[in-house]
C-alpha cells in the first residue's frame, strides 16, 4: 500500500524526525520532492532514516559517496534538490552521519553558505523587480508580484539560516568544552 503526504518543513531535522516517526508506524519513505513524500507500508520501525544536504558534491563525488554508503549497509532512497534521504536497518544499531564535531560543523557551514546565497539572490531579484516596476509595458503588476514573492522567500529562508547558525554554535560550544 502507498501513501502520499504533503508537508513542508523549513527545518530539515524536524523533517527527518517526522520521517522516522512515520517509519515507526510502518510507513517507509520511498520518494520525496518539495513538500511531497511517498511512503509504502511495511514493518514498523525497520529503518532509521537520515537526510543530508549534498548540493555541492560533483557527480563523480556523489557516485563515490553513494557507493561508500552502500558498502556500509546504507540504502540511498532518493535524491532531490540537493538533498538525499538514506536509510539503514534499525537492528544494526545507531545511525549517525557525522561522528565528530568538526565534520558536523563543516556540514553546517556548507548548508549555511547555500541558504545565504539563495537568500541574497532572492533579495536582489526582489529589489530589482520593485525598482523596475513601471517600465511602460504594463508589466508592473507582474513584477511587483514577482518581487513580493522573492522577498517572501528570502524572509522564509531566514528561519533555516538562523537554526543552522544556532546548531553550529552549540556544536562549537561543545567542542570548546571538550578541548
Amino acid at each position: 500500500m502507498k501513501k502520499v503526504v504533503y508537508r513542508f518543513y523549513l527545518d530539515y531535522e524536524k523533517e527527518e524526525n517526522w520521517i522516522n516517526e512515520m517509519s515507526a508506524k510502518g510507513w517507509h519513505l520511498e520518494k520525496f520532492a518539495l513538500g511531497r513524500f511517498t511512503f509504502t507500508k511495511g514493518e514498523p520501525g525497520k529503518y532509521i532514516y537520515r537526510n543530508e544536504f549534498i548540493s555541492e558534491m560533483k557527480t563523480k563525488e556523489k557516485k563515490e559517496y553513494f557507493e561508500f554508503l552502500s558498502d556500509s549497509g546504507i540504502i540511498v532512497i532518493h535524491e532531490f534538490g540537493g538533498w538525499v534521504y538514506i536509510k539503514k536497518e534499525a537492528n544494526e544499531g545507531p545511525f549517525e552521519l557525522f561522528t565528530d564535531n568538526d565534520s558536523h560543523i563543516a556540514y553546517y557551514n556548507r548548508m549555511m553558505n547555500f541558504f545565504i546565497a539563495i537568500f541574497f539572490v532572492n533579495v536582489f531579484f526582489g529589489i530589482l523587480n520593485f525598482n523596475i516596476m513601471d517600465d511602460g509595458k504594463n508589466l508592473g503588476y507582474v513584477k511587483m508580484t514577482a518581487g513580493s514573492l522573492n522577498i517572501m522567500v528570502a524572509f522564509l529562508l531566514m528561519f533555516p539560516i538562523y537554526k543552522i547558525i544556532r546548531r553550529k554554535k552549540e556544536l562549537e560550544k561543545q567542542q570548546q568544552f571538550f578541548e
